[in-house]
């Protein structure tokens, strides 16, 4: 899904209950063509055209407020290197702990949206019902199964990106076509194309680019 990373809730769980402190990280931001899981694993970040991680301090960041849930976002603009070659479409955006490689911390995709709940029926395509969703054709869209769903079988896969089709108020399809009914999360994304020659930059704020919650 997105939010904390599960090396992330572990270490918090531990901190918490004081079994082992987590040792203040070093957060350096990534950009991702495909998201990972919360496991860390299964994405694809950002590689070529001189992009590098950006090293964040305290300073970048607003104090977390707020509950229900609680969250922080980005106080001041963060850069990341001038593109010397097309970096493609980015989805997504991580927290990491180090330059390279490292630990998973936090993860999100673009857009500031919601995950909804959905149903969606056995049919060719499928049909999602998520009342009053707001997604327009064309719209790209992302479904799991977390928070106690379960996908339905189909003859395609809901794996990456979607496109949102037949939309109406409460209804919507993404071209897949299912072979049992199901249920789960699906949110909206607005991807970033990054050619070359660009630097890329988020602004700070209240709420910043980059803002992580936390219910």
């Amino acid at each position: 899904m997105t939010g904390y990373s599960d090396y992330a809730a572990r270490k918090i769980l531990d901190h918490s209950v004081g079994k082992t402190s987590w040792t203040m990280p070093t957060a350096y931001m990534g950009l991702y063509t495909v998201l990972p899981t919360d496991a860390g694993t299964g994405g694809t970040e950002v590689s070529t055209g001189s992009y590098a991680r950006v090293a964040t301090s305290g300073a970048t960041w607003n104090a977390a407020s707020g509950s229900a849930p609680s969250s922080n976002s980005n106080a001041a603009a963060i850069t990341f290197p001038t593109s010397t070659g097309s970096w493609g479409s980015v989805v997504g955006w991580t927290i990491m702990d180090a330059a390279t490689a490292g630990n998973q911390i936090f993860s999100d995709y673009f857009g500031g949206f919601l995950w909804l709940p959905f149903t969606c029926t056995s049919a060719s395509p499928g049909v999602f019902t998520v009342p009053s969703h707001g997604f327009s054709n064309g719209d790209t869209v992302v479904v799991t199964a977390e928070d106690g769903g379960a996908l339905p079988a189909t003859a395609g896969s809901f794996a990456g990106l979607l496109t949102v089709a037949s939309a109406t108020t409460d209804t919507f399809t993404v071209g897949v076509n299912t072979t049992g009914t199901g249920s789960g999360m699906v949110r909206k994304v607005v991807a970033q194309t990054i050619g070359a020659g660009v630097t890329p930059s988020w602004a700070g704020g209240t709420p910043g680019a980059f803002v992580l919650t936390l219910a």
